[in-house]
């Protein structure tokens, strides 16, 4: 059998998906509740008001409903759910996601080639740093150090640590030689340099490494904190077409689950912050890469939950970067729209924050890894006794005034006043004008009058934005303001291979759809998971809508013709699939290579359902439940091992005679 292996890039719809989370978004249609890690409630696509049969599952970003079987994606969803074409469900979820729609040019495709060969960089490097650190003598130095921070062998291995040697070209030697890659490839990965006359060399050098992944688990870049004098003790990859870190929060692929099941995330400030976090049992949280958070590190918090967490250091620097975090998380565009009375009785639009806001207070001196490994009690205990972004404000902003002078206390009005505009809810903000009079010694009416002139001079209609919080920043002193220093694969997927052959040839696809009736006629608790329809069989939302419009085509359409009629982007995606294969006279090999591209496919549906249905046992709350899971759960095991022997097909049993590898 031919080989179809491919690594399909995040095209538009990922970044849709990213961005627009399917718990938010189906519970604006559907009332939810949370059961474990699920979300449940009452099918709109089906008659059902006894038992919740409709699932949401935030892991994968899909839903199922196990009485009519009706599934997807986020896409899938709105489409039935307002009776809409992919077309249409495309420009409504980019616009709520604030995602440009454009065609695909030459230049898209060739950095699709581009980020799936640097993926294959980054892994191959993270397996050679591995290696030193665990295996060779080179790395004895950064063994030492991870023992002497107390990261255990399970953590080391969970977060991939490695270990960079003292050498200036071993890892390019590596990467070029043993593994095939080109020396620019390597620099366009940032893990090379090139320099005019010495050529290229090894970018970390003498350093451990931490592999920094996306929210999907791919290395995207590293970190390496140096073991010896080298200078900057921490530096990170530079930015590369598959690296921001302004858009990348170090250990959320492995804290997506936990920060959900709490609804929290504790943001720290560095990697062995979260390592040991994670190693303790806390594995919600997450750190920035060595700079504050920025509005694409907020949309991944909102994301996945209501409450965040600031954990920052508690020296000049700490205080700096929570107040540029707590900068980013107020000032996103998003948020229920209020009436807000002003002090003049003006009633006004603010968005109320759709997060609370807290900051954890630690020990002088002390960072979060220390907390926790000396007493991780202590560290659940500055959790509960967080305080609201607000406290953290007026402490912050006045800490440098003299409070018992009129100046002083003119100042602090000054910089607070912008804040108390922003609470949407009167009463919270009346807490506020309390505190703060009593903490400057003045009557409420004078900082209420304050309040009324800000309004005045900022427009009290006009909701809160970035430059409001940012004119607070300014006023601080000068030592507070200073800083530290849809797209298609490269290579045709079994997906793209099995589409266009259904497409191109009617046999094909009559073989198919006979194989899937007859592999599941002999699992009856799998009828509530599979539909046993080939649109099943594809995980990408372009694919499963460009198969929809395809068996809706009349009958003796030309495919070739028939793709030219289609909208953007099905368009696109139907002409690199067309293209993967052309008319052939012997179509029996392609019947053939499509049933066995099928099964394997069919293995892949299966294999998800088995981590799902293991997840929804663990769960189960009633006797009845946990048994009819565990019947499915046997059965999906035992269909997987079905798909996995190679058997004849009684309908073509003549055609394995004539396929060739």
């Amino acid at each position: 059998m031919r080989t179809f292996a491919g690594t399909s890039m995040p095209g538009v719809t990922d970044q849709i998906k990213e961005k627009v989370d399917i718990v938010e978004f189906i519970s604006t249609y559907v009332p939810l509740r949370k059961t474990g890690r699920s979300y449940v409630g009452f099918c709109p696509f089906h008659p059902n008001t006894r038992t919740p049969a409709f699932h949401v599952f935030p892991d994968t970003q899909s839903f199922h409903c196990f009485g009519c079987k009706a599934s997807g994606t986020i896409f899938d969803f709105l489409m039935r759910r307002e009776g809409l074409e992919f077309r249409e469900a495309l420009e409504r979820l980019a616009q709520r996601a604030g995602v440009q729609l454009h065609p695909r040019t030459e230049a898209d495709e060739q950095l699709d080639q581009l980020r799936t060969r640097l993926l294959e960089v980054n892994a191959a490097a993270a397996a050679f740093f591995r290696h030193m650190l665990v295996k060779s003598q080179r790395g004895e130095e950064a063994r030492a150090y991870v023992v002497r921070r107390r990261i255990d062998d399970a953590t080391s291995e969970a977060f991939l640590l490695g270990y960079a040697p003292d050498d200036w070209s071993l890892l390019l030697s590596y990467l070029t030689e043993r593994r095939g890659f080109s020396p620019e490839e390597i620099e366009a990965a940032g893990l090379a340099i090139h320099h005019e006359t010495r050529g290229y060399y090894d970018r970390f050098r003498n350093r451990l490494m931490f592999p920094i992944r996306n929210v999907s688990g791919e290395i995207v870049a590293f970190g390496g904190r140096a073991l010896g004098d080298a200078q900057p003790k921490y530096m990170n990859s530079p930015q590369t077409p598959l690296f921001d870190k302004g858009k990348v929060l170090y250990g959320l692929d492995l804290a997506r689950d936990a920060i959900r099941q709490s609804d929290a995330t504790v943001i720290v400030e560095g990697y062995v912050d979260v390592i040991i976090a994670h190693q303790y049992g806390f594995r919600n949280v997450v750190a920035p890469l060595g700079t504050a958070l920025t509005a694409d590190h907020v949309a991944l918090v909102k994301k996945l939950s209501h409450r965040v967490y600031l954990a920052l250091d508690a020296d000049a620097a700490g205080v700096r970067a929570t107040l540029k975090g707590l900068q980013a998380l107020q000032s996103q565009p998003e948020g229920e729209l209020t009436a807000v009375i002003s002090p003049q009785g003006v009633i006004g639009l603010q968005r109320r924050q759709d997060v609370e806001i807290r900051i954890l207070s630690l020990p002088e001196g002390k960072d979060p890894d220390e907390v926790i490994q000396e007493n991780p009690e202590q560290w659940r205990a500055a959790l509960a006794a967080a305080r609201p972004a607000m406290d953290f404000y007026i402490e912050t902003l006045t800490s440098d005034l003299d409070l018992s002078s009129g100046r002083g206390k003119a100042d602090a009005v000054e910089r607070i006043a912008p804040l108390l505009t922003q609470i949407a809810n009167p009463v919270e903000q009346a807490h506020y004008i309390q505190q703060l009079a009593r903490l400057i010694d003045v009557e409420e009416r004078y900082i209420l009058a304050a309040l009324g002139n800000k309004a005045r001079q900022e427009g009290s209609r006009r909701p809160p934005d970035q430059a409001r919080t940012t004119k607070v920043l300014e006023q601080q002193p000068d030592e507070a303001k200073q800083q530290p220093g849809d797209t298609q694969p490269s290579t045709p997927t079994q997906e793209e291979h099995l589409l266009s052959w259904m497409i191109r040839y009617p046999k094909a696809r009559t073989a198919v759809e006979d194989k899937l009736y007859r592999d599941l006629a002999s699992y009856p608790a799998l009828r509530s998971l599979m539909s046993g329809t080939i649109d099943e069989l594809f995980t990408r939302d372009e694919h499963r809508a460009l198969w929809r419009a395809w068996i809706t085509a009349p009958a003796d359409s030309d495919p070739d013709s028939w793709a030219t009629t289609l909208h953007a982007p099905l368009d696109a995606t139907a002409k690199h699939v067309l293209a993967l294969h052309t008319p052939q006279p012997q179509a029996y090999r392609i019947v053939n290579d499509a049933l066995e591209c099928a099964t394997i496919l069919q293995r892949d549906v299966a294999k998800r359902w088995l981590v799902q249905i293991a997840r929804l046992q663990a769960e189960a709350t009633s006797e009845a439940e946990r048994e009819i899971l565990l019947d499915q759960l046997v059965q999906v095991k035992q269909f997987i091992d079905m798909l996995s022997i190679p058997r004849r097909s009684s309908a073509y049993a003549d055609l394995h005679a004539l396929h060739t590898l």
